[in-house]
């Protein structure tokens, strides 16, 4: 995962992303973004500044990146979302871009806020996207791609 941007939601997702098995990039310009783009799978854009976030957002769409995902209130992403039509995104194309990123799971810190972005992505690999409920509401195998007693529990 490419992170665009510092802060303290950056400083969360980088270690989450280890304990998943997933690399972490963090780039704070927009050259350096560029570069990176190209070999991430999935962009997370934490930056607010207009000269990074929406070129970052850009390129990461035009790069058929698998997902792509954004931080902020309604009000930066109207800003971006204007940004980008007005320099070369088509209508169509913004429907890939996950604004503002994450599960609405309530998250208000940082750590959380991570945790819902990651949730985020993870269901959206998964193929479930939008359809993500409790597991505890779910009938069925809690693995139901495993036989029954194969589940490896990492908690012992």
């Amino acid at each position: 995962m490419l992170i665009v941007g510092e802060g303290p939601v950056a400083d969360a997702l980088s270690p989450m992303l280890t304990t998943l098995g997933w690399g972490a990039t963090t780039a704070t310009t927009l050259a350096d973004s560029e570069a990176a783009i190209p070999s991430a799978d999935a962009v997370v854009v934490t930056s607010h500044h207009e000269d990074v976030d929406g070129p970052a957002i850009r390129a990461a769409l035009a790069s058929g990146t698998s997902y792509v995902g954004a931080m902020g209130s309604r009000r930066t992403q109207a800003r971006r979302r204007e940004w980008l039509l007005a320099n070369g995104v088509a209508e169509a194309d913004l429907g890939a871009l996950h604004a503002p990123v994450g599960l609405d799971i309530g998250a208000d810190e940082p750590g959380e806020i991570a945790v819902s972005i990651l949730a985020e992505m993870i269901a959206e690999r998964r193929g479930v996207g939008s359809a993500v409920a409790s597991i505890s509401d779910r009938d069925g195998a809690v693995h139901p791609d495993q036989e029954p007693g194969t589940a490896y529990c990492p908690g012992g």
